[in-house]
């Protein structure tokens, strides 16, 4: 039995779900034909495998009808609550967004988008070259910093916690963005992280987000997916959407607005309904 439990919880949310609708389905039907008197039994011609059959054959087109509705449904947007937080995830553009917009950015909140250092399709470039100002910018960096007590290093700029988050509010589109430190910089202008450390960052960011966010709806894109060198192998997308939500689980934050993470361009590869009540399907350890 014990493995045939293991076996089960393998088995997808989707394919678990669509099979116990089509077994509840197929249950309750053959209950109502008992009270309104009808049974296959009834059928002179049937035999005990025609009517085995039978109930197989309902079982499957049920449960067939139930999969490709769950997938339609759930295609592109699954909603859930963590902590008392309302998060839906789903396809779009931060830039879009209404909500206060969470950007990744370096430690430093660099502003030499040059494709050298920052490249300039980067969320982090089309925030600083196309919806704020640089000196708008240097002034919410400087006040955060005094705030923090840093300091400025040889090379004239602040290193900022991993985590740390600086609210901008911008006069080019007037839209609030949360700026986050969100990866370090080598000397060759290359973001290495490993997930342990990206785990951490996400953990002092939803802290940071309760900090500043002042009761706002707030929306993220999916982070980490512009970082290609995590030095203990590469992630996809799948994984760095249950890194977020698992750390907005574990950080103890419960914020009183909507959350919204938002991934961009096709999301067929995300099976955005394995998410909906996923912390009463992942088993505590």
């Amino acid at each position: 039995m014990d493995r045939i439990y293991k076996w089960y919880h393998r088995l997808s949310k989707r394919v678990r779900d669509s099979a116990v609708i089509a077994v509840s389905l197929v249950g309750m039907i053959s209950t109502i034909l008992s009270i309104l008197g009808i049974s296959l039994g009834d059928w002179e011609e049937s035999s005990f495998w025609l009517r085995i059959c039978i109930v197989i054959f309902a079982f499957l087109i049920i449960y067939i009808v139930t999969y490709v509705i769950i997938g339609r449904l759930f295609r592109s947007l699954v909603k859930l609550t963590i902590r008392q937080t309302s998060v839906s995830v789903g396809c779009g553009d931060i830039f879009e967004a209404s909500a206060l917009r969470v950007i990744g950015c370096d430690t430093h909140f660099d502003t030499r988008v040059d494709d050298i250092v920052i490249a300039k399709k980067s969320l982090h470039g089309q925030l600083f070259l196309e919806h704020g100002k640089k000196e708008e910018i240097d002034i919410a960096v400087d006040a955060e910093a005094n705030r923090l007590g840093l300091q400025k290093n040889s090379d004239g700029m602040y290193e900022f916690p991993l985590g740390t988050i600086i609210r901008y509010d911008s006069s080019v589109d007037n839209h609030t963005y949360l700026m986050l430190a969100m990866m370090e910089l080598n000397t060759h202008h290359e973001a290495h992280t490993n997930m342990a450390k990206f785990e951490l960052m996400l953990m002092k960011m939803w802290k940071e987000i309760d900090r500043v966010y002042a009761s706002h709806d707030v929306a993220l894109p999916l982070l980490g997916t512009g970082i290609s060198r995590f030095d203990d192998g590469p992630k996809d997308r799948e994984n760095l959407l249950r890194c977020m939500l698992c750390t907005l689980n574990s950080s103890g934050v419960s914020l009183n607005s909507k959350v919204a993470i938002l991934i961009y361009g096709d999301i067929k590869d995300v099976p955005l309904y394995e998410y909906k009540d996923i912390f009463h399907t992942i088993p505590r350890r």
